[in-house]
């Protein structure tokens, strides 16, 4: 029997989750809070970084496209950009540009980091 740390081959997939994200050493995407599409979308629109996080690629993908496209209309899908570091992820972005900012999503190999928290005394 397996650990528990697999999903459930017969359970179907949750839907992606959207968060804020920033920007961290390495070019680590970090997640903040869970937002709604349409934060996501004022997210975008203010050149603020967004990240999708889920278990299927193809809906990660297109969820941050239609993010992006309802944010700033058209968008450009990019790889991650290694000089960045080894923690660069897909992303799209506006295109043209301004507002800055990225529409992060995650794939099988590359994934956001959680925001770490104080610990309490």
């Amino acid at each position: 029997m397996s650990s528990g740390t697999a999903p459930n081959p017969g359970a179907a997939p949750s839907p992606p989750k959207i968060y804020k994200a920033i920007l961290g050493a390495g070019g680590d995407v970090i997640r903040g809070a869970q937002i709604t599409e349409a934060e996501a979308a004022t997210e975008r629109q203010a050149g603020r970084d967004v990240v999708v996080c889920g278990q299927i690629l193809l809906d990660n993908y297109s969820l941050a496209a239609k993010i992006e496209r309802a944010a700033n209309g058209g968008c450009r899908a990019c790889p991650p950009h290694y000089m960045m570091g080894p923690g660069a992820m897909f992303h799209f972005h506006a295109d043209p540009r301004p507002p800055d900012g990225h529409c992060f999503y995650e794939t099988v190999k590359r994934k956001s980091k959680k925001k770490k928290t104080a610990k309490k005394p």
